[in-house]
């Protein structure tokens, strides 16, 4: 079902899933749509934290209230830059507040990723924190873009030269983040801006989905079907059958006309 947003041009079509895997005994992965706002995004409670998926429902709770009020905040400049800095800012206080209340004094025990995608103009304005990722598959593009930054240990190593971004997706240190909902302050979540056009897919997803599917078969699997709820199936089905390891969670958009 097309949906149209109040400072996007195009109208999107929008679906979610989250599946628990095949290794995992409780779910900590949370997923977002706010057609009404044009905000979608995925949250990953921290595995290796006692409150991990309390801080990911935590995320899915507080952050569609706060991007409500932003959105007055918008009205006065609908940039795409202002909503980066908007946006940039809620997951910051979001993250801030969460440190003060919960993990300051104390050993961290909240903790949760965030990747998330608001849709402003002609430009979707991606905003993360930690592993989860945000792609990019333009129309008529046959390689799928990773948009977003992870923040974690491996990626550093592959940032120095240390070792392939291929060797960090088996590398030990792919699980230690260096960002994440609820660290130290000032939480640092990074903003990307991409113009998009008709016809153009954005993909959302946990560690679940990207640790255990490779990039280029994303591509493919976004063009499977014309249903949104198919093709996030169809992600679930692939991180599955190579094992399952955590919980997967996908959001898949497509720009429509």
């Amino acid at each position: 079902m097309k949906t149209h947003t109040p400072f996007f041009n195009y109208a999107i079509s929008a679906a979610s899933l989250v599946d628990i895997g095949f290794k995992r005994t409780s779910n900590q992965d949370e997923v977002i749509l706010c057609p009404e706002t044009g905000f979608y995004a995925v949250s990953d409670g921290m595995g290796g934290l006692l409150h991990g998926g309390e801080t990911s429902q935590m995320i899915k709770q507080v952050l569609p209230e706060m991007i409500k009020n932003a959105i007055n905040d918008l009205l006065k400049d609908p940039s795409p830059e202002y909503a980066a800095k908007l946006l940039s800012e809620q997951v910051r206080m979001l993250s801030d507040n969460i440190y003060d209340t919960c993990n300051k004094g104390n050993y961290f025990s909240f903790g949760a990723t965030l990747s998330s995608v608001w849709f402003v103009g002609y430009h979707a304005v991606f905003v993360n924190l930690g592993d989860s990722r945000g792609y990019l598959l333009p129309r008529h593009a046959k390689k799928i873009q990773q948009v977003t930054h992870d923040h974690d240990v491996a990626t550093l190593l592959v940032d120095q030269g240390e070792i392939t971004k291929e060797e960090a997706r088996h590398h030990p240190a792919s699980s230690s983040l260096t960002r994440f909902v609820g660290m130290d302050v000032p939480a640092r979540p990074e903003a990307f801006i991409r113009k998009v056009n008709q016809g153009d897919r954005i993909l959302l997803c946990s560690d679940g989905l990207h640790g255990m599917v490779e990039d280029s078969v994303f591509a493919s699997v976004m063009r499977f079907s014309e249903n949104p709820k198919r093709i996030c199936a169809q992600f679930v089905e692939k991180a599955n059958a190579n094992g399952g390891r955590d919980n997967i969670s996908v959001v898949y958009i497509k720009i429509e006309k």
